[in-house]
């Protein structure tokens, strides 16, 4: 016991003796460290917007992958140079890490400061990568979080919903993944009808809303096919006020809520327009009197 006591305290004066002896050379590391990552994030950032940039956007795909490989390439740069810098320092110190990396050592590491779930998290990133679940600017769903890939290295994941919030998501806790934007999408839209009204006349007023849609030069462009009606112009549904139609339009990936949101609004307009009622949920409510 005594002997260990003695050991430690020669270590813990060598320690002190060599950062006396080395320190300029120890801040030197440091801060050579400290200007690698700047510089990584410098070159990540503007290098992130001359792609989105130079790629069209008819050559997304591409765009993405440039992006995610970006962000992944970026941050081994700087988990290579911090390591680095560790194991320099460490020499700088005068600390032995060949002992550190025995297989006793390296299994108290692995135990000690759980790396069993880092390496997890880096094999299914590894997966993710090279199987192409998903790249930056995509709009995911991992379990109930939707949002768009923002960044995305080998161990985690970053995704900003719809209001702002920005999620970290450990890639060994992505087991099942849903991507909304990958290659295409489709919009979908439910139109309901009153009952009284001709099931042909509506079928007949979609057909034409369809071809409008279809002759505007802004969204003709992201439209991969023309909008139909499910079923070969069928009824999806026979609802409790309304008969319910669906309308399905294959698009551009990530343009599914644009073109959904502009046959709501046309259908709306037209009928409006033409006189068909889109009905809405209504109760009867009878009072009995006693008297």
């Amino acid at each position: 016991m005594e002997e260990n006591v003695e050991s430690a305290s020669m270590l813990s004066g060598s320690i002190i003796q060599n950062i006396k002896s080395n320190w300029l050379d120890l801040v030197i590391i440091a801060g050579a460290l400290i200007i690698i990552i700047i510089i990584v994030s410098i070159v990540r950032i503007r290098l992130g917007k001359l792609l989105e940039r130079k790629i069209p956007e008819d050559r997304m795909l591409m765009r993405k992958r440039s992006l995610t490989f970006n962000s992944v390439i970026s941050n081994l740069i700087v988990i290579i140079a911090f390591i680095a810098a560790v194991l320099i320092m460490a020499d700088q110190l005068g600390i032995s890490v060949t002992p550190l990396l025995a297989g006793a050592g390296v299994a108290g590491m692995v135990i000690g400061f759980g790396a069993q779930s880092l390496i997890r998290d880096l094999i299914n990133g590894i997966f993710i990568l090279f199987e192409q679940w998903y790249q930056v600017n995509d709009i995911i769903t991992v379990g109930d979080i939707t949002g768009t890939v923002e960044r995305f290295n080998l161990r985690t994941t970053m995704i900003r919903d719809i209001e702002g919030t920005v999620h970290y998501i450990p890639n060994g806790e992505i087991k099942v993944l849903g991507n909304r934007t990958q290659l295409w999408a489709r919009a979908v839209v439910e139109v309901g009808v009153h009952y009284n009204e001709d099931t042909d006349r509506v079928i007949e007023i979609l057909e034409e809303i369809f071809d409008e849609i279809m002759a505007d030069k802004k969204y003709k462009k992201v439209i991969l096919e023309r909008p139909s009606i499910l079923g070969d112009g069928g009824i999806s549904d026979l609802g409790d006020s309304a008969v319910i139609f669906k309308l399905i339009c294959k698009v551009r990936a990530g343009d599914q809520w644009t073109i959904a949101r502009q046959l709501r609004k046309r259908v709306k307009d037209k009928f409006d327009k033409i006189g068909i009622e889109i009905p809405y949920p209504c109760t009867n409510i009878y009072m009995r009197n006693e008297k």
